[in-house]
C-alpha cells in the first residue's frame, strides 16, 4: 500500500514556532525601570516615561513597587527613557531593544537621581517689613519698633528704620514672630507675623500696623 504524505505548514495555536522553537504566548517589557535617590531613598512620586524609534514620550507603566517601572511591551527598537521627580535631576537613557526568537531581549535600567543643586545667593533677606502709621493719619514722633519669638524667653530686638514710617525686623528669620510698634502717646496690640522660608531664604513678610492715641 502506497502512504502518500500531506505537508502543511506549521501554525502555533497557543504560541509561536520559528524553526522549531516552541514559543510561549506570554508578554514581556521592553525596558524594565527601577528609580531611587542616589542614596537609595525611595521617591514615590517619580514619573518615568519613555520615546520608542523618536516618537512622543509616553508614561511608563509602574509596577507599584519600590519604584519599578516597565515601559514597551515585547517592542524592539530605540527606547529613551527619561526618570524625573520633584526635587531632581531628571535622567534619560537610551537602549536599544533588539527582537529575538520570540519574544525581545529585555533591558534593564536603574536610575539613581540626585537632588537639584540649588544656586542660592549671598543676599540678606528681611524677615518682615512694618510699616507704622497713625489711626488718623497724623504724623508720628518717637516711634519705636521691635520684633521678638512668640513664645519664646528672649528680650524684643530692634527693629531698623527704613525711612519715615517703614522698618525692617530681622534678618533670616523664620518663624512665629512678634511685632511690637509705639510712639508718643500712641500704642498698638502685638501684631503676629508668621515667616516662612524657601531652600535658600526668608519669605519677606510685609505688615501695617496701625498705632492708636493712648488714653489719657
Amino acid at each position: 500500500m502506497i502512504r502518500i504524505l500531506a505537508l502543511f505548514p506549521l501554525v502555533s495555536l497557543a504560541g509561536c514556532f520559528d524553526e522549531g522553537i516552541a514559543c510561549d504566548a506570554m508578554l514581556v517589557y521592553s525596558v524594565s525601570v527601577t528609580v531611587a535617590a542616589e542614596d537609595g531613598a525611595a521617591l514615590p512620586d517619580a514619573v518615568v516615561t519613555a520615546s520608542l524609534d523618536g516618537g512622543e514620550f509616553a508614561p511608563c507603566d509602574s509596577m507599584g513597587i519600590d519604584g519599578g517601572f516597565a515601559c514597551g511591551m515585547d517592542v524592539a527598537g530605540t527606547f529613551v527613557v527619561r526618570a524625573e521627580a520633584e526635587g531632581y535631576d531628571t535622567v534619560e537613557q537610551t537602549v536599544v531593544v533588539e527582537g529575538g526568537e520570540c519574544h525581545v531581549e529585555a533591558e534593564v535600567i536603574a536610575f539613581a537621581l540626585s537632588p537639584v543643586e540649588l544656586a542660592c545667593t549671598e543676599e540678606v533677606v528681611p524677615s518682615v517689613i512694618a510699616t507704622i502709621v497713625g489711626a488718623s493719619g497724623e504724623e508720628l514722633t518717637g516711634v519705636n519698633v521691635q520684633w521678638g519669638y512668640r513664645d519664646a524667653d528672649m528680650a524684643p530686638q530692634p527693629c531698623m528704620v527704613q525711612d519715615d514710617d517703614t522698618w525692617q525686623c530681622g534678618e533670616e528669620i523664620a518663624g512665629d514672630l512678634e511685632i511690637y510698634a509705639a510712639a508718643d502717646g500712641h500704642g498698638a496690640p502685638i501684631t503676629s507675623v508668621l515667616v516662612e522660608a524657601d531652600e535658600c531664604h526668608v519669605i519677606t513678610e510685609s505688615v501695617e500696623i496701625v498705632v492708636d492715641w493712648l488714653p489719657d
